[in-house]
């Protein structure tokens, strides 16, 4: 449950922060930025068992790319998929590279319908772009940016492939998410558990998205009528 909580919780921070980020960037008026959009959606065509597979050879510090990097920091004979925390990281990493690029073009297309008059007047009027993107563009942004949020941690609650094909869940069961738990129980017959686990996600799901759309949401919303 910890372990599933907080690849939805840190893990989906981290990559709407990222992915509005790098929508942002390539929503002003830069050289390249068609070149940069199609290089960040490339990761969401890859299917989840070509990201494990390609994160799985990217992160070994013995044989993998990187590893001359490691050695020269002397670190090669040191093991992330042993350490409870670091495998965590190097989960919650991978499945961000696969996901920020969803997020970076929804958010793209939300930034690219702010009317431009709005920003051209405010800066007209002498506003920063702390304040305009505050004052101006995160207003129309919001359902966009609350609509993405749902559905990324909505499916960061099912993940079940990347720690399956990187770590089996392991060390021990540091980081196997409760899809993952209820999957190796189906395997093992106990269809009783597994189904428990299966409803307990369900609720927690519910529970999550639910309490996250009334607080955010009707918040946002009864702040827009007072203002």
């Amino acid at each position: 449950l910890l372990t599933t909580l907080f690849y939805v919780i840190v893990g989906c921070a981290v990559q709407f922060t990222i992915g509005t980020g790098l929508a942002f960037l390539c929503s002003q008026p830069i050289s390249g930025k068609n070149f940069f959009r199609v290089i960040f959606f490339i990761p969401l065509m890859i299917t989840p068992l070509g990201v494990g597979y390609a994160m799985k050879m990217v992160a070994d510090i013995t044989k993998g790319p990187f590893q001359p990097l490691f050695g020269s920091a002397t670190v090669d004979t040191w093991v992330w998929s042993a350490d409870p925390w670091a495998s965590r990281i190097v989960m919650m990493v991978c499945d961000s590279w696969q996901w920020i690029p969803f997020i970076f073009i929804t958010m793209l297309a939300a930034l690219e319908n702010v009317p431009k008059d709005h920003v051209e007047a405010a800066q007209v009027d002498g506003a920063s772009s702390v304040q305009i993107f505050r004052e101006i563009v995160w207003p129309q942004i919001i359902p966009v940016a609350v609509t993405v949020l749902l559905i990324r941690m909505i499916e960061a609650f099912k993940l079940v492939d990347l720690p399956n094909i990187m770590t089996g869940g392991g060390p021990g069961s540091s980081t196997e998410s409760m899809t993952l738990h209820s999957m190796y129980i189906w395997r093992a017959n106990d269809m009783g558990s597994s189904a428990a686990i299966a409803y307990l996600l369900l609720i927690l799901t519910v529970v999550t998205c639910a309490s996250f759309f009334n607080y955010v949401v009707v918040g946002q919303l009864r702040k827009a009528k007072a203002a």
